[in-house]
């Protein structure tokens, strides 16, 4: 029977300028695909995969693509070439249009945009099947929309306003995931980063067999609907309710469960079912918003992150993908200790950008909520992400795309002075916190922030000879440095 790959249905967005690979199953001997003027014959292997590639072919109007083997033949309707974006993440990338702030879905129809949903089931069963089975590309309008990434959707509206193309977006995203989940065990398994996450995951599950652990699993999904539903009549009643009272009125919340081979945040459990089921469609380049669900192992993170760059691009087949990233805003529950992880998180996925090719990085340092892991306003998020796309994946000349970065930091008088990448137009103070200087006994000490163009001093009485300089290093706090643009500069923590 001749199959093409879920992906490949009605409305699909094929990528422009680059040669597009179909792909799918037979049990022929080849495959025919056509679309336009093009026509490709493609072996099929032993295994009964095929892989056929389209020359590389602009924009233009939609058309149909059918393929074709022996006696059978599948048509797929209003085709359309233009630019396709993954999204890729957790919660945060998953945050749907309708749960946003200012949705706007009265205007989805006016946007030439398209999306497709890679089904958020975490293991093979009859469900999944039945999912990916139901799995197309939408067009906009406001009932399909407000089931779509919020950043997602603000980022291709502008993108595709400015370039006059279509944008497909590949939603593959899953609340609560940790990077292990978007890499293959092979992967995970190749580093002392990965290895952690998988004696984690191995320890979790104990002596139990696969049954009894998936049985838990099951048991546990059961209490924690149950639970949360307990939780939302809370909030209903008081959205300012304390985590406390809240566990206090509800009883133990479990997440996130027990450990089990159907549980969807286990390691490697999300690239097997989610991304391995897109690969390797034709991509502009990726978006990725993560780092939440890792905050409690900082310090490896950007090894992790820059293994799923390597392995996404490898198994895109696109050594050069662009691979943009949202840089974690400021955050804190009200219940916690207001502690340094997520600012070391930021540093990881900083390091990331400034060593890994082809990347960018939306700095929303700003649009972080006090006690709101959700920030719901993603319009500024997207429109930072769709700067980095016109400047990193098209090359456009933009003006502030790219948000300041640290560079250097040299001792002057009894202070320091600073100096930085990307400051547009000359940096701008909108307050004084969040500065702080290293005396050599290894304190930190508040300093005075003081711009000039390009550049920042900071002093402190205390710290006459200061050893080292950081920047809102801290996971909830004031952000006061930015652009005259508007673009907040990264925090930073930097030594002599």
């Amino acid at each position: 029977m001749l199959k093409l790959a879920p992906i490949f249905t009605d409305h699909a967005v094929l990528q422009r300028g680059k040669p597009v690979r179909i792909f799918g199953t037979a049990d022929t001997q080849t495959v025919t695909v056509r679309y336009r003027d093009a026509a490709v014959t493609a072996p099929v292997r032993p295994d009964g995969a095929w892989t056929a590639v389209l020359p590389a072919m602009p924009a233009g109007a939609p058309e149909p693509l059918t393929v074709t083997a022996d006696s059978e033949t599948l048509t797929r309707e209003d085709v359309v070439l233009g630019d396709v974006w993954l999204c890729g993440g957790q919660s945060n990338m998953e945050l749907t249009l309708g749960n946003s702030k200012d949705p706007a879905l009265d205007v989805c129809a006016d946007q030439n945009v398209r999306l497709y949903h890679v089904c958020k089931h975490g293991h093979f069963d009859d469900q999944f099947y039945a999912e990916e089975a139901a799995s197309c590309w939408q067009l906009p309008c406001r009932d399909a929309c407000q089931h779509w990434t919020a950043v997602g959707y603000h980022f291709a509206a502008m993108l595709s306003a400015h370039l006059g193309v279509t944008i497909g977006l590949v939603e593959c995203c899953y609340g609560g995931t940790s990077v292990s989940a978007w890499l293959s065990e092979e992967t995970l398994r190749a580093s002392e980063a990965g290895r952690a996450y998988l004696a984690d995951y191995a320890a979790r599950m104990g002596d139990k067999t696969e049954d009894e652990a998936n049985a838990d699993y099951l048991d546990y999904c059961r209490y924690q609907q149950a639970w949360e539903q307990r939780a939302a009549a809370c909030y209903a009643k008081d959205p300012h309710m304390r985590w406390a009272d809240v566990i206090a009125a509800c009883g133990e919340n479990r997440y996130p469960g027990p450990a089990a081979p159907i549980d969807p945040l286990r390691p490697h459990g999300l690239y097997d079912t989610m991304i391995a089921r897109i690969v390797p469609y034709t991509m502009k380049g990726v978006l990725y918003y993560q780092g939440e669900s890792d905050d409690h192992r900082p310090d490896t993170y950007a090894a992790l992150l820059r293994d799923l760059i390597g392995e996404w691009r490898r198994d895109f087949r696109d050594a050069e993908l662009p691979f943009l990233m949202v840089q974690l805003p400021m955050f804190v529950y009200a219940n916690e200790n207001n502690g340094d992880n997520w600012a070391r998180i930021r540093a990881a996925q900083e390091q990331v950008f400034r060593t890994v090719k082809n990347t960018g990085l939306a700095v929303i340092l700003d649009c972080g909520e006090f006690d709101e892991i959700h920030p719901k306003e993603k319009r500024t998020p997207a429109k930072r992400l769709a700067l980095q796309a016109l400047e990193r994946a098209y090359r456009k000349d933009v003006d502030d795309a790219t948000s300041p970065f640290l560079r250097d930091i040299l001792p002057e008088g009894e202070g320091m002075r600073l100096t930085f990448w990307h400051t547009g137009t000359g940096l701008v103070l909108r307050g004084t916190a969040g500065f702080e200087l290293c005396a050599p006994d290894g304190t930190w000490h508040p300093a005075d922030p003081t711009v000039s163009d390009d550049t920042l001093y900071l002093s402190a009485p205390d710290v006459p000879h200061p050893i080292g300089a950081r920047y809102a290093w801290i996971n909830y706090g004031e952000v006061t440095l930015f652009t005259r643009a508007g673009l907040p500069a990264a925090p930073f923590c930097r030594m002599i």
